[in-house]
């Protein structure tokens, strides 16, 4: 093969790689799929409210990251709502599963909104707290009597020695017998009567 040759061939080669290129480079990318007019959902707790641009601020986790993220949606006139009446109702903290659709400007806009109710235990968590305060107290044991002040005998010594006075002064004008017994005083034990003494046979004979 000639020199000549050669050189043709390469340029043809060369040629048509250029021309290959330049058709694909005018055909448009593929643009990735994105989730445009599509309906998604979202559950989540509110965050923030915008009463004014009516908007409502969820933070929600992402099952796809693992992580959580906030989320802007927009409360139109076209908007449902089950069990809550209207935007209005809606506060902060509030539990929320909401249909949304994403718009092409990046607006994502509530289709209906349902307001998940507390569960019934949460609202019997109230009454259930206030008995066992109740039965906490009575659980208490009772104060111990041991450990009571007691008063002593000292701080007692005068007023025994009033009474008594009181009572000897009464004894000796005649109102009251002299058998009367004293205030804390002992009672008198009588002297015992003495056996009369046995003798035996041998001592009488």
């Amino acid at each position: 093969m000639s020199y000549k040759k050669v050189v043709i061939l390469a340029g043809f080669i060369i040629l048509s790689i250029v021309t290959t290129l330049t058709v694909f480079a005018e055909e448009p990318i593929a643009a990735p799929e994105q989730n445009i007019n599509q309906t998604q959902w979202a559950w989540g707790e509110v965050t923030a409210l915008d009463a004014q641009g009516k908007t409502i601020t969820l933070k929600y986790l992402d099952y796809e990251t693992d992580q959580e993220k906030d989320l802007v949606l927009a409360v139109d006139e076209k908007t449902n709502f089950e069990n809550i009446g209207s935007f209005d109702e809606i506060k902060v903290k509030d539990t929320l599963s909401i249909d949304y659709v994403a718009g092409v400007d990046g607006r994502s806009v509530a289709k209906n909104i349902n307001f998940e109710k507390p569960s019934s235990s949460a609202t019997a968590a109230v009454p259930v707290a206030e008995d066992n305060k109740m039965t906490e107290a009575a659980e208490q044991p009772v104060a111990d009597i041991s450990a009571q002040e007691v008063v002593p005998v000292e701080t007692l010594a005068p007023v025994k020695a009033a009474v008594t006075e009181t009572v000897q002064s009464t004894v000796e004008s005649g109102t009251v017998s002299e058998s009367s017994v004293l205030v804390n005083e002992a009672p008198v034990q009588p002297e015992p009567t003495p056996m009369p003494e046995i003798q035996s046979e041998d001592q009488v004979q």
